[in-house]
Parts: C-alpha cells; sequence; structure tokens
C-alpha cells in the first residue's frame, strides 16, 4: 500500500483527494477502509505542509475543533448513560475530572447541565460534519481547481506538467515555490 507522498504522480494524488482511495492499493491488495481513511489523512497533511505550510496551520485547527467535539460527544455521553442508571456520583466525579465543579452539584442540576452541554457538544460536531461534508461534495471542484492551478503553473514556470507522471511531492514544491516568488515580488512592489 502507498503511504507517501511521494509514491503518488500528481494525477492519483488529485483522484486520492476526490475520494477514490484505490490509488493507494497495489494490484493484489485489498482494501482496508479505516487505515486507507488514516494513509490519505496523512497524505493530503503531507502536501499541504510543503506547498502550503501557513494553510497547514488552518487545517490543524480544524481536526483539533473535530476531536474536541468529538471527545465532548463521547464524555457527555457517558455521563447521560450514568445519570441514567442513577449514577450520579460517577458523573459528578467525570465532570470534574473534565475541569467542572461539579463536587457540590445536586443530581437533578447534574443531570440538567449533562443533557445541556450533550447537545451542544453534539450541535459543535454536526456542524463541523456538514462542514466536511460539503468539502466532499465539493470533489469535482478541487480537481478543476488542480487542473487550473497546473494551467497557471505551466504558464508562469513557462514548462508542461504532466499529471500522469509528475511526482505529487516535486508538484507540492512548485506550487510552494510559487507562492514564495509571488509573494516576495509582492513584497518588492510595495516598497
Amino acid at each position: 500500500m502507498k503511504e507517501k507522498l511521494e509514491q503518488l504522480t500528481l494525477s492519483q494524488f488529485v483522484d486520492l483527494v476526490c475520494g477514490d482511495t484505490t490509488v493507494l492499493l497495489s494490484s493484489n491488495e485489498a482494501p482496508d477502509a479505516e487505515r486507507m481513511v488514516a494513509i490519505t489523512r496523512d497524505i493530503v497533511f503531507e502536501y499541504k505542509t510543503i506547498a502550503d505550510p501557513r494553510g497547514t496551520n488552518s487545517y490543524c485547527k480544524h481536526v483539533e475543533q473535530w476531536i474536541k467535539a468529538k471527545i465532548s460527544v463521547i464524555i457527555f455521553t457517558m455521563c447521560s448513560n450514568l445519570v441514567s442508571l442513577n449514577q450520579h456520583g460517577r458523573a459528578r466525579e467525570i465532570l470534574s475530572a473534565y475541569g467542572m465543579s461539579a463536587s457540590a452539584w445536586s443530581d437533578s442540576r447534574i443531570d440538567g447541565i449533562v443533557q445541556a452541554k450533550l447537545a451542544q457538544s453534539q450541535r459543535e460536531l454536526d456542524e463541523l460534519e456538514r462542514e466536511n461534508e460539503k468539502t466532499i461534495g465539493e470533489r469535482e471542484k478541487i480537481r478543476a481547481r488542480f487542473d487550473e492551478q497546473t494551467a497557471y503553473l505551466m504558464a508562469y514556470f513557462k514548462f508542461q506538467i504532466d499529471p500522469e507522471t509528475i511526482k505529487a511531492t516535486l508538484y507540492a514544491n512548485l506550487v510552494a515555490r510559487h507562492n514564495r516568488e509571488v509573494k516576495a515580488q509582492l513584497a518588492a512592489m510595495k516598497k
């Protein structure tokens, strides 16, 4: 299984970003959906790190928000389950470990806070997942953007780029170099 950006051509990388994880597989390899999702995430992150280091920070913040929302839903679901089993003391311990000063709260307050926090956490997670689905829904636009970017890079660097043969890492470095050069030109014009 291909696990690194350097193992993919630009064409394969674009296919991967557009949802075709089979580009990661060797000819006789069986797909492992969970592993392929993790590898896809890592490869996309590797590309972003090379092509747009500043954009990587934004991507990391989005992933961090999703992880925090997911953890909150899990924690408050656990507390809700404990409350439904009349285990308010254990729910109180979890809330205290979570950072809430729940030790003096009544059982009814624990129940109310848990339900409110669970609903809030679920809304946040749903919103983040809707954003992810929106990105997934724009996959064909992604292909068009790569085509547009490739055409622009060919005009800028004055050479042909064949997506079927150019390595994705080389392409990412061309994007990064272009961005640096344009930024330097803009800075020079401001002086």
